[in-house]
């Protein structure tokens, strides 16, 4: 990623995941004097103490100096913010505002600070915080060329990304966003059948873990369809069968589908409650 060496960028919000960006960002030479941070907690800012980053006094302060700002805040905090970033008196036009919310629409942003606003929608994870996220993005028709190459090379140091429609958004959520839980959820079910097999955790959880990782390797590069992987383990009469015979009794495929659906139930709550959109 090549950055223009007089890009400001500011975060509101400084969280785990604003962490994780400035991380990658201040890692090039002399850049973290070119980010910008404001969060209402101040506790916040002792992580960053290290980056030689300037630290706003409020949200107007941080959008002055920002040319991209990241609104990486809580959907709930949302309309707040941008009363203040409309009420900051800041020159908002040439300014780039990116969302990191479930849930919030780039029509709200812009409807609640003004209209020709350029805004970036996405939806990180939090493998991001080790470069291995998955970001989907979506911008308005606002964002030049040029501005939104920039915000995927941001993420791209992150992991990988991948750009949608907006009307794909919400449901995203439930295939990137939240997935990483839906895999520490089986992990530590893994773990639990195996302690009950006889195993101690700290035993066995060093094997638990190079499955699963082992197993998302074959995935990614052996082209191989999930099904084909599937067919390669589970022998006729074989071990593997008998497991997978008990998750398809108990509908694990159903399972999964339904609490997907239910991600997206939840985001589509979200942008009717904080945005008024169905």
């Amino acid at each position: 990623m090549i950055m223009d060496e007089n890009l400001k960028i500011s975060f509101i919000g400084a969280g785990h995941l604003a962490y994780s960006i400035i991380g990658a960002l201040a890692g090039k030479s002399g850049f973290g004097q070119n980010i910008t941070i404001f969060d209402k907690i101040e506790e916040q800012y002792k992580k960053f103490e290290p980056l030689n980053l300037k630290k706003a006094c409020g949200a107007a302060d941080a959008i002055k100096g920002g040319d991209i700002i990241f609104l990486a805040v809580r959907p709930g905090d949302f309309l707040s913010l941008l009363a203040d970033i409309q009420n900051s008196g800041a020159d908002l036009s040439g300014k780039l505002f990116v969302s990191t919310a479930a849930g919030i629409t780039m029509g709200y942003i812009e409807e609640n600070i003004g209209q020709n606003t350029a805004v970036i929608r996405t939806m990180p994870n939090t493998p991001a915080a080790i470069g291995r996220g998955m970001t989907a993005l979506s911008r308005n028709q606002n964002v030049s060329d040029r501005n939104f190459q920039t915000v995927c090379d941001i993420f791209s140091t992150l992991g990988e990304i991948i750009v949608l429609p907006e009307e794909k958004m919400n449901k995203v959520v439930a295939v990137n966003g939240s997935s990483p839980a839906y895999v520490y959820l089986f992990a530590e079910a893994m773990l639990a059948g195996a302690v009950e097999l006889g195993f101690c955790e700290d035993e066995i959880y060093p094997a638990v873990l190079q499955s699963l990782i082992g197993a998302f390797e074959m995935l990614k590069n052996t082209k191989k369809s999930p099904a084909e992987l599937i067919s390669a383990v589970a022998v006729p009469g074989g071990t593997t069968k008998a497991a997978l015979e008990s998750f398809y009794s108990d509908d694990f495929t159903g399972a999964v589908k339904r609490a997907m659906l239910a991600c997206v139930k939840r985001a589509d709550e979200l942008t009717k409650q904080y945005c008024g959109e169905e």
